[in-house]
C-alpha cells in the first residue's frame, strides 16, 4: 500500500515540475506589468513596463525589447540579450553594471535586476498578453 502511495507521490510531483515549465513559444510575446524600485531614494523610478519578448532559437538566446509607459505612451527603454533555459523556465540577460532574472510561470513572469556589487535595484512583475 504505502509503495502505491510513493509511486502516485513521484508521478503527482513529476506532472507538477512538467506543468511548471514553459516552451519557447509561451515566453514570445508582449508581457505588461510593474517595475518597482527597491533602492530609495534613487535615480529609480517606479515604472508601468511592457516588454516584447522575441522566440528563443535553439540554444535559448532571445531579446527583451523594454518600454516604459508614461503619460500613456510608450518609451523604449532599450534591448536586452537574453538566455531562455526552458528546464528551469528562467531568463537571464546580462549588462554591463547588473544582472536581470526572470522566473517564467505560465502567463506570469516575476524577475529582479541585481546590480554587479549584489543590490538588488528592482522587482518586476509582469503578465503576458492575450
Amino acid at each position: 500500500m504505502n509503495i502505491i502511495l510513493l509511486i502516485i507521490a513521484a508521478f503527482a510531483v513529476s506532472q507538477a515540475c512538467t506543468a511548471a515549465s514553459s516552451s519557447p513559444d509561451e515566453i514570445a510575446g508582449n508581457w505588461t506589468g510593474e517595475s518597482i524600485c527597491t533602492v530609495k531614494p534613487s535615480s529609480c523610478h517606479d515604472e508601468h513596463v511592457i516588454y516584447h519578448i522575441s522566440q528563443p532559437d535553439s540554444d535559448g538566446k532571445l531579446q527583451i525589447s523594454a518600454d516604459k509607459v508614461v503619460n500613456g505612451k510608450a518609451e523604449d527603454m532599450g534591448t536586452l540579450d537574453c538566455i531562455f533555459d526552458k528546464k528551469a523556465s528562467t531568463v537571464t540577460c546580462s549588462m554591463n553594471n547588473g544582472l536581470w532574472e526572470f522566473s517564467v510561470s505560465g502567463k506570469k513572469m516575476e524577475g529582479t535586476l541585481k546590480l554587479k556589487d549584489g543590490t538588488l535595484f528592482r522587482r518586476i512583475n509582469v503578465t503576458k498578453d492575450s
